[in-house]
């Protein structure tokens, strides 16, 4: 697996745009397991060597600051413009950016900084409702394999992380904190493995979600989950009480 994204990693740097990188990224983890580590608290619900036993032996993504809990086995790591933090860029691991409603440029100059990354995508119609991926319901539209822009999902799972694994040909979705929050709860604000803590600074932090937005990504996230069926491609996410993912969705258990 390493060597696979080694090489990966050493034939897109020399690639000159980010269209040709990602065809070259195309069905490379045909038929593998792909866990995505994200900053929900029910990362934290697992033991976190048996945990990194199973992430050893299979395809690895990380989702912001979840990165720095196993980013010596994180293949391809995410971030966007809301809730950043910096990252060190190096050895195997592809780093994706996403830029939100504004040019790759503005998001360097903004937010990201120096920040380095292999992999660009742009979400250019952010905040118009009507054209949410949740609304439309194109899944097949945006795979990567039609265009690199983004669709306005919501969340940075739907509109980028989950099209890569399908991008590169994974059977089957693992994903581990991602777990939205209760749309029959008190407060919208999303819970993460790392608050209270200061462990990591974090720059331009996410608005509130409204309970609409939340009620709707979970709902998606079903959808999702039978899109991905009709490709042979199947979602499960970590069994935990504080995991509100749509209740059609496969659970599993390490």
């Amino acid at each position: 697996m390493r060597e696979n994204l080694k090489n990966l990693k050493q034939k897109i740097s020399l690639l000159p745009d980010y269209h040709q990188r990602m065809k070259a990224l195309e069905n490379s983890f045909e038929g593998e397991t792909c866990y995505i580590v994200s900053c929900g608290p029910s990362i934290m619900d697992v033991d976190h060597d048996v945990l990194r036993s199973e992430l050893s032996n299979n395809l690895v993504f990380s989702v912001k600051q979840a990165y720095f809990l196993f980013k010596d086995l994180v293949d391809f790591h995410f971030f966007n413009c809301n809730n950043f933090t910096p990252y060190e860029f190096g050895g195997e691991t592809i780093y994706c950016s996403q830029a939100d409603a504004l040019p790759e440029s503005a998001a360097r100059a903004y937010i990201w900084g120096n920040q380095k990354y292999d992999l660009n995508f742009v979400l250019r119609d952010n905040k118009i409702h009507e054209n949410k991926l949740s609304r439309s319901k194109e899944y097949d539209k945006w795979c990567f394999k039609n265009r690199l822009d983004r669709p306005w999902g919501p969340s940075i799972m739907h509109e980028t992380i989950i099209y890569m694994a399908v991008h590169l040909g994974v059977s089957k979705i693992r994903t581990i904190g991602w777990d939205h929050i209760d749309p029959n709860g008190k407060e919208y604000k999303i819970d993460h493995f790392y608050d209270n803590k200061q462990d990591y600074k974090i720059y331009s932090q996410a608005n509130p979600l409204d309970v609409g937005e939340i009620e709707e990504s979970i709902q998606m996230s079903g959808e999702v989950s039978q899109w991905l069926l009709e490709k042979n491609i199947r979602l499960e996410v970590y069994d935990s009480d504080k995991c509100f993912i749509h209740e059609d969705v496969h659970r599993y258990k390490i």
